[in-house]
């Protein structure tokens, strides 16, 4: 998403000049003057418009830089997020090894077993959630987590 501000002060800057230079000729009766003859007059209308335009080119600045500093915000969750899902990956791939020695074994109840396939499912789908997550704020990444 594009923010033009300095496109939309510049043409403020336009009604305003052409706004101002009629109200000088409709309201005080003057000659419509688009670029002022008086000295003091083309330099108040110039002020406002620098005014103008510099704040539209300040708006579009610091727009930009707080995308910017959101965009980097989504690639470092995501490096983290894709880091900590190649770090479980492993984990759980340990931990499926297991499972399978366990079933060998008759040293685990069926109880225990079952649980443990149910908490090995659940961090599964836990770090898919995690890495799903579109909105990049604390409260969406704890609903994400929570939501189990």
């Amino acid at each position: 998403m594009r923010h033009n501000y300095l496109f939309t002060a510049i043409g403020l800057t336009f009604v305003y000049w052409i706004l101002d230079s009629s109200i000088h000729w409709y309201i005080y009766g003057e000659e419509l003057e688009v670029i002022p003859h008086e000295p003091n007059e083309l330099w108040m209308r110039g002020m406002i418009a620098g005014l103008l335009i510099l704040f539209g080119a300040y708006a579009d600045y610091q727009t930009k830089r707080l995308i910017d500093k959101e965009e980097e915000k989504r690639r470092i969750f995501r490096a983290t997020v894709f880091s900590t899902q190649h770090i479980l990956n492993n984990l759980l791939n340990q931990l499926i090894l297991f499972q399978l020695e366990m079933d060998k074994s008759d040293a685990f109840s069926d109880e225990i077993k079952n649980l443990y396939r149910d908490t090995l499912q659940a961090g599964k789908q836990q770090v898919i959630k995690l890495s799903a997550v579109d909105e990049i704020t604390e409260e969406s990444i704890k609903n994400t987590i929570e939501s189990e």
